[in-house]
């Protein structure tokens, strides 16, 4: 777990291996494992960020569309059509430096997949807003697996059967899917006057202006719907390909981006299996997942 006297010698290259032996590259920061592209100084200067009272943080776990709504966050914030090649990972606080980001004019968004107990206090000490987005597992598994295979730093070779058990069990960079919902409903549940707005990834596919118009209520920002229809436009999975293509990585980050991809994938034994983890790992659980649409 990373702690903020956090030794160097404990950030290191591991290679974490699935159930037919193939392995991912990763970054150990203390027990914790991070994407293995991250700078080691925003590794280790994670808990001595310094916080604005007007930073908005996105916070999603990996492959759930954080580059999308980061894109349509900057775009709402600021009432503007953005066309540039910026991603949050120029802004994901556990990859870059501090510095890189540290003389952003506010209100700045950031971003992390990390839980809030890696993050600042100040997150909690500010309370700064907080835009949690959450994807259904099925579909966020298939996404990783194509990501794991696209990236080449990870050096992953595997095949899909090989990957579902160890990257359910939290093995992989960032831990469980189901730690970190649970985590964050733990947070907003013992935060009450955090403010997060909870935003579902299945929801702004199935209407992203009535999704947009709920964004613009917790930033405090008006736009009108001719504005608001642009950005949706603006942020389709096309236009995001073109307009960011540092962050395609042959089509690793910007893939499909739809919603039940994962019938493609599980295997009816496959799906059965995740079904009765999830009955047992998140039974106390109250949010509702959409796996089609």
């Amino acid at each position: 777990m990373m702690c903020e006297d956090v030794d160097r010698s404990l950030t290191h290259l591991v290679h974490i291996p699935d159930d037919g032996g193939d392995t991912i590259t990763c970054y150990n920061a203390n027990g914790f494992l991070i994407l293995v592209s991250s700078d080691k100084r925003a590794i280790l200067g994670i808990r001595s960020v310094k916080i604005r009272a007007d930073d908005i943080l996105l916070c999603t776990y990996p492959k759930s569309g954080t580059n999308w709504v980061f894109e349509i966050t900057r775009e709402t914030l600021t009432g503007k059509i953005i066309e540039d090649d910026v991603t949050m990972v120029q802004r994901l606080i556990e990859m870059e430096p501090e510095e890189s980001y540290a003389d952003l004019q506010s209100p700045r968004i950031l971003n992390s997949h990390l839980l809030m107990k890696h993050l600042t206090e100040d997150v909690l000490k500010k309370k700064i807003k907080v835009i949690n987005v959450l994807r259904n597992p099925k579909d966020v598994a298939v996404s990783f697996y194509n990501f794991a295979k696209k990236i080449p730093n990870l050096e992953y070779k595997g095949e899909w059967k090989n990957i579902l058990r160890p990257f359910f069990e939290g093995k992989f960079m960032y831990g469980s899917w189901m730690d970190y919902v649970i985590n964050w409903e733990q947070v907003k549940k013992t935060n009450p006057d955090l403010p997060v707005l909870t935003l579902f990834y299945e929801d702004l596919k199935q209407d992203q202006m009535r999704e947009i118009r709920r964004m613009c209520e917790f930033l405090g920002v008006e736009r009108t719907d001719d504005f608001l229809s642009r950005i949706c436009d603006n942020t389709t999975l096309t236009a995001m390909r073109t307009l960011k293509t540092k962050a395609c990585y042959d089509g690793a980050v910007f893939r499909k981006g739809g919603v039940g991809d994962w019938k493609n994938w599980f295997t009816v034994a496959q799906n059965e299996w995740f079904d009765q983890l999830y009955q047992e790992k998140m039974a106390d659980c109250h949010l509702q997942f959409k796996y089609m649409l």
